[in-house]
């Protein structure tokens, strides 16, 4: 480490007594990225935040981590075949971090922090897991393998559903104190933006239906495009607006050539201004696999005051109270899912009740606030975290 970079973590440390490290494997737009994010910013105004970044080349957040007061941010880049170097630098900079827990983010590459983690001598560390095992048999084994190192290395791992956390404890016993901790999002905050997006959204314009999530293949856009070009045939003044970027975006756009609906399907790629655009959709489409892990997505469909339709996948069951104010269909029924699309396009009146009744149930059980003070709580060994 430099001593340029020593100086400056010494004076920003200095001043408070708790502090808590955050590590992400870049800072692109997504999930675990996003989930950091909120943490940080409903962060107790007594710890010290830091954040670890792995990934120096991605770097698409950035601008929305810098906003985040006092935090600390640090590059410290992880290279996959010089495993050894970077547990030994990352044990160094913890050292001189000396926080009093840290939260790690990337699944899989945990075990290489965790163990710089305890060669510093950290005694809190927690793991997020935000995703179900894979499907494969040889990834099942290795995901089996990383949870018993986990163990031997004393790590609870605190999934970010009941579904994720079931799944992970059929492959094998879970370290001592793990245990779900659901993910939460500043309810308020993304309510007063669609709001305020949807005051100055202009009469009569066509009705919309938006996804907002990453176009991989936990996700299941073809059904939803599939549903759409149903809809379009009795409803051409509808729109359908994908948010969202990487590997499955060529195969989409593909798809939506073919049918002939590029003029009527916006991909919209990776955007910081996601409670806007959920303003000025009319009905949120959440189509996804047995696969999802929690489904952030709705909870901030459901903070903007949109009706939803998902696929019944376990995680949407659990995140959306069993289909409570949320329609939920078949997996992969395109036919199913335009129908219950439809009778939202065509009632106002049902659009505004589940709307509300969505809002209400975020208020109720996800708060960004809520989830951040559990996190605090287990990361500064308040709930029987390792000591």
């Amino acid at each position: 480490m430099s001593r340029f970079k020593a100086m400056i973590i010494n004076q920003n440390l200095e001043a408070r007594q708790k502090t808590i490290v955050h590590v992400l494997n870049g800072l692109d737009f997504g999930g675990n990225e996003n989930l950091c994010l909120q943490i940080l910013k409903h962060s107790s105004p007594d710890v010290q935040n830091v954040l670890v970044n792995l990934n120096s080349e991605h770097l698409e957040m950035l601008p929305l981590f810098e906003k985040v007061p006092n935090l600390l941010i640090i590059n410290q880049d992880y290279q996959r075949d010089r495993h050894l170097k970077f547990v030994f630098e990352l044990t160094l900079l913890l050292k001189r971090l000396c926080p009093q827990g840290i939260l790690i983010y990337p699944f899989g590459v945990h075990i290489f922090i965790g163990l710089a983690a305890r060669f510093a001598g950290i005694s809190s560390i927690g793991v997020s897991a935000g995703n179900t095992p894979p499907n494969e048999p040889s990834m099942r084994s290795t995901w089996k393998k990383i949870i018993v190192i986990s163990r031997l290395l004393r790590m609870p791992i605190y999934s970010c559903s009941n579904t994720v956390q079931k799944s992970l404890d059929k492959l094998t016993k879970l370290p001592h104190g793990s245990h779900p901790i659901l993910n939460g999002c500043d309810v308020t905050g993304i309510s007063t933006q669609a709001n305020s997006s949807r005051e100055r959204r202009i009469a009569n314009s066509v009705k919309v239906i938006g996804m907002v999530a990453r176009l991989n293949k936990i996700k299941d856009h073809q059904t939803l495009i599939q549903a759409f070009n149903i809809i379009n045939q009795k409803f051409p003044e509808t729109e359908l607006w994908l948010v969202g970027d990487v590997e499955e975006k060529e195969v989409l756009q593909n798809l939506t050539k073919q049918l002939g609906l590029t003029e009527k399907i916006i991909f919209w790629g990776n955007r910081s201004d996601v409670p806007e655009l959920l303003g000025q959709m009319d009905i949120y489409a959440f189509s996804t696999t047995d696969d999802e892990g929690f489904g952030i997505a709705l909870i901030e469909a459901r903070a903007a005051g949109l009706p939803i339709v998902a696929s019944d996948a376990p995680a949407c069951r659990e995140v959306t109270g069993n289909g409570e104010a949320v329609v939920l269909v078949p997996q992969g029924d395109s036919m199913v899912m335009a129908q219950e699309l439809e009778q939202l396009l065509v009632s106002e009146e049902k659009r505004i009740y589940r709307g509300k009744r969505g809002y209400q149930y975020a208020v109720n059980n996800h708060s960004i606030q809520e989830c951040a003070r559990k996190w605090n709580e287990v990361l500064l060994n308040k709930t029987g975290n390792y000591q």
